[in-house]
Parts: C-alpha cells; structure tokens; sequence
C-alpha cells in the first residue's frame, strides 16, 4: 500500500506494518533504529575515504597523479630547470 487512504479500512496503520515484529526490542529502544537502518541502506562502503581524498588531491592540483606515475629522465627534467619549462 502506498498511500494513509488505502489504510482507511484495514485496523492497522502504516507504522505499525514498518515496525512488525520489533515488538522484543521495544525495552532497547537504539536496537530498533539500527535493525532498521539497516534494512533501510543496503549501501555498505568497504572504501576508509582514501578515494575520496585522492580526489580532493587532485583537484588542489591536477598534474599530481602525472608526477607521481610518469617519470622523466634525469637529463630533460635538468633541461626543464634550466629552461624555466618546468614552472
């Protein structure tokens, strides 16, 4: 059911269909909310944010993926410093 009308001729309400079975748990009142939750967001991150701070990483400054994978030559990054290129 999808909306309170369709409730209108059954003798039970939406919250009560949401939390059926919880009724053990009503003392612990946190073990309702995390059982829950739970079955609410299947989304479970295996990620510690490292990604995510890579990114802000990058966006601070976009070559640092390129001078940390790419390696050049010892002569052309002297050539680079001379020159000013590398600035």
């Amino acid at each position: 059911m999808a909306r309170f009308s369709e409730y209108l001729d059954h003798s039970y309400l939406p919250g009560e269909v949401y939390t059926a079975g919880l009724s053990e748990y009503r003392s612990r009142p946190q073990e309702i909310i995390d059982y829950l939750e739970e079955k609410k967001f299947k989304f479970n991150p295996k990620d510690d944010g490292g990604y995510f701070q890579e990114f802000l990483a990058l966006q601070n400054n976009p070559d640092a993926l390129i001078q940390s994978k790419v390696k050049l030559p010892q002569r052309f990054q002297e050539f680079m410093a001379m020159s000013g290129l590398g600035t």
